[in-house]
Order: structure tokens, then C-alpha cells, then sequence
């Protein structure tokens, strides 16, 4: 992990905002916990002893005249060919042995030259003039790379003037990633259609007989494409499928999960903002489409369906009661019992829970057991209502966002809604 991190930082990979400790460790290779430096094209001077300094080939201030330009400004000359080698593409893995150093000052920056392995980069995660020149290399080459501050960073570096980066670069061996597909920046024109519009093609029919339902638990692998072809996320080459109730992934990844039987891999197109969890972009992709393949490896079935949303889902009835804090609740089912659990008690309940606009985000209904747990220990709403219920009560809540789950990275937004069952009121939490 250390050696990964080094790698990328020392390629421009990561932002290069930098703390006075981040600076001085940016002529020798950083540590992993030196992560937000870049350890090149800073511009900062090192204030304690520099890394090992190697002796460039060639001049680097000047590039030779049998060097190749390209039209973004890279410039690139072989030292070492081998034609007959494997090519790198675009989402590749390579094993490299690479020294780098500042055109400017002629400083090595970084050179695993004294390790007795190759550094793994994987070229999704790099510069775009690395990427672009690894990919007029193949196995077995060596080369002297000049890549331009304009396509020599990831992000820029927040301080400091970006250079020119000089490397010497040689391929050991490549991690083949998986071959884009040749409509990853659109549907071709006989893709079929979800109901929302979804564009999609079955590269393989399923196995299975039975599609996945909402509150089905499904194993699957996917690979996702920015319309460029870079590879923004996979699971299938890191090899750890996902395994999720399908009501808990995006709307969009939702109407594609339910739409699938086991076994069966398809290739969908996805506007990217669309497939974003708790606001994070995949891949870091806000805008334009994404391109999927996703297979079904397997589908758990739910014991249990859970009650559809209500048809008040989106906001309480005229003369719905309000607690003092602003929880609204309505009895759907007394019991006629007169024992109430207090703030302070333990209770078991089965429960479903929607946004107002109908889509179940919990439920213990499918699994069909009741869950337990300390009342103390929930959202506010439901501390305020639940002790409303006498035990046995079915009742209906809207709980208003700052009495749910407000700020909470990954948890449902806005006003939520609830049908809970007390089933037992437990003992005193102490």
C-alpha cells in the first residue's frame, strides 16, 4: 500500500494541497500518511535531506531532436523497443520502474531504482499525460517522457508554479482491465428501453427464471465507463461482487436490478448523476453518461414483501395529530392496552419506512422478525413518538427532517414516513 501511494503521488495523481510538513517531505518518497502531497510539480523547496538523486540520461532542459511531440505536448523518445510486446490501453494496470525529476532544476523527485520490485499504476487514477503516454508503450520498453504541466497533474497543485515533469519509464508487465466497449459514449440504435427511459442492451441472457423484485437481496458485478472510455469503478477486477437488498442501491440501478434475472449481463447507459450515493459522484463523474455492463450473479429471495407505500405518503392528512415537537401520527390499529414504552425503554417493532415520495428505504418485514433495540438510541422522531403507542398499536408517522436523519452522510433525506407495529415493550435500557 505504501509503494501505490508513492506512485501516485509522485505522478501528479492526487491534489497537491500541502500542509509546511507535506513540503518538506516532497523530494523523498512520502509515506502513506503524507497523502495530500504530490510530491512533484509543487514548486515547494525541500527543508531536510533530499531522496536519492540520479543522473538524468540525457539533457533534460532539452528535449532530443529525435524525440516525438504529440499534439497535446507530450513529448516522448524510446530508449529500449520491443514491438512484439503486449500494448497498454486506456484502464490498464502496469507494472513499472520509473525516476522522475523537475525539468527545471533537474531534481529527482522520486526513482524506485533501489527497490528489488516494479510499482503497480493503474491508469485510471493518473495524470492525462501519463495515461497518454503509457499507451504508445508495450511490454518490455523503456522510455524518456516530457509531460507539460498542462496535462502533467491530476489536479494542480494548490501551491507552487506547475512544471514540466521528465520521466524514465519501463514497462514490466501489464494487469489488462476490461475492453470497452465500442458504444460506451451512447446506445446504439436498437438498444431497448426501461420504463424510465433507461437504454439497454442483454449481452447474455440469464440463467434464472425469476426477475429480482424491490426487496430481493442481489449478488452482482459491474464495470462502469465515463463517455471518454475511462474506467470510473469495478468490482469485477477487484474481484468482490456486491451483495445488497436491491432497495437500498440508486432509483436507476434499482429499475435495471429489478429487470434482470439471475445469471443474465447487460449494458446500460445512465445519466452519471443518476447513479451518485449520499452525493458522491462515481467516479467522480457529475455530469454526462455513464456506461454499464452489470451481471446478476445471484438473487436471495425476500421471506417477506413488505407493505406498499401509503397513499398519504407524501404529506399527513388534513386533521392529522401533531406532537409539540412537530411529529405528525395517526393510529391505524389500537389495541385497546394501556402500557406505553417510555423514552427509556427497550421495544421491539416491525416497521417500514418511505420518503415522501414512496420509495422503501427499511423495512423489517422482509425479513418477517421484529427488531429490537433501544429507543434511546434512535432518530428524535421516534423518540417523541413512539411512546405514544400503547402496546400492540399500528400507527403512521412524519417525522420532519430535523427530527430524522439531517446531515447524515448516506441516510434518507427530507420529511420521512413510517408504519410501525409495537409488538413488545422489552425491559428498562440501563
Amino acid at each position: 500500500m505504501r509503494g501505490i501511494t508513492i506512485l501516485f503521488l509522485s505522478l501528479g495523481c492526487l491534489s497537491c494541497s500541502k500542509s509546511s510538513e507535506d513540503k518538506a517531505a516532497a523530494s523523498a518518497p512520502p509515506s502513506a500518511s503524507t497523502g495530500s502531497g504530490s510530491g512533484s510539480g509543487s514548486g515547494a523547496t525541500a527543508t531536510r535531506a533530499r531522496g536519492e538523486q540520479v543522473k538524468p540520461p540525457v539533457d533534460i532542459k532539452t528535449p532530443p531532436a529525435d524525440a516525438t511531440r504529440t499534439a497535446s505536448g507530450l513529448v516522448y523518445k524510446k530508449l529500449v523497443s520491443n514491438e512484439a510486446g503486449a500494448a497498454i490501453k486506456r484502464n490498464d494496470t502496469v507494472q513499472i520502474n520509473y525516476t522522475g525529476w523537475r525539468q527545471s532544476s533537474g531534481e529527482t523527485f522520486f526513482t524506485n531504482r533501489a527497490r528489488d520490485q516494479p510499482m503497480p499504476l493503474n491508469l485510471t487514477q493518473a495524470a492525462p499525460g501519463f495515461v497518454e503516454a503509457m499507451q504508445l508503450l508495450h511490454k518490455g520498453e523503456k522510455a524518456l517522457l516530457w509531460i507539460p504541466p498542462e496535462i502533467g497533474y491530476k489536479a494542480p497543485p494548490s501551491e507552487g508554479k506547475p512544471e514540466t515533469l521528465v520521466y524514465e519509464v519501463e514497462v514490466v508487465d501489464i494487469t489488462p482491465s476490461a475492453p470497452i466497449p465500442d458504444d460506451v459514449a451512447r446506445p446504439p440504435a436498437g438498444a431497448a428501453a426501461l420504463p424510465s427511459g433507461i437504454k439497454y442492451v442483454v449481452l447474455r441472457p440469464g440463467t434464472g427464471k425469476d426477475k429480482a423484485r424491490f426487496f430481493d437481496t442481489v449478488t452482482y458485478n459491474y464495470t462502469a465507463w465515463a463517455s471518454d472510455g475511462r474506467m470510473v469503478d469495478t468490482t469485477e477486477i477487484r474481484k468482490r461482487a456486491v451483495t445488497a437488498p436491491v432497495y437500498k442501491q440508486t432509483v436507476a440501478l434499482e429499475q435495471v436490478l429489478t429487470s434482470m434475472t439471475a445469471g443474465q449481463r447487460v449494458r446500460f447507459w445512465v445519466d452519471a448523476d443518476k447513479m451518485a450515493q449520499a452525493g458522491k459522484p462515481v467516479g467522480g463523474v457529475n455530469d454526462g453518461q455513464l456506461c454499464y455492463e452489470l451481471e446478476v450473479l445471484q438473487i436471495a429471495k425476500g421471506a417477506h414483501e413488505p407493505p406498499a407505500a401509503p397513499p398519504d405518503v407524501a404529506k399527513p392528512p388534513e386533521g392529522t395529530k401533531r406532537t409539540a415537537k412537530g411529529v405528525y401520527y395517526r393510529l391505524l390499529k389500537g389495541s385497546g392496552k394501556d402500557q406505553h414504552p417510555t423514552p427509556d425503554d427497550a421495544v421491539k417493532v416491525n416497521y417500514a419506512g418511505w420518503t415522501t415520495d414512496g420509495r422503501m428505504f427499511d423495512s423489517s418485514y422482509i425479513k418477517g422478525d421484529p427488531i429490537q433495540f433501544n429507543l434511546n438510541g434512535t432518530i428524535p422522531g421516534w423518540i417523541d413518538g413512539i411512546p405514544l403507542m400503547a402496546l400492540g398499536d399500528r400507527m403512521r408517522f412524519w417525522i420532519p427532517e430535523d427530527m430524522a436523519y439531517k446531515g447524515a452522510p448516506g441516510k434518507p433525506e427530507g420529511m420521512l414516513v413510517f408504519d410501525v407495529e409495537l409488538v413488545e415493550i422489552v425491559q428498562k435500557a440501563h
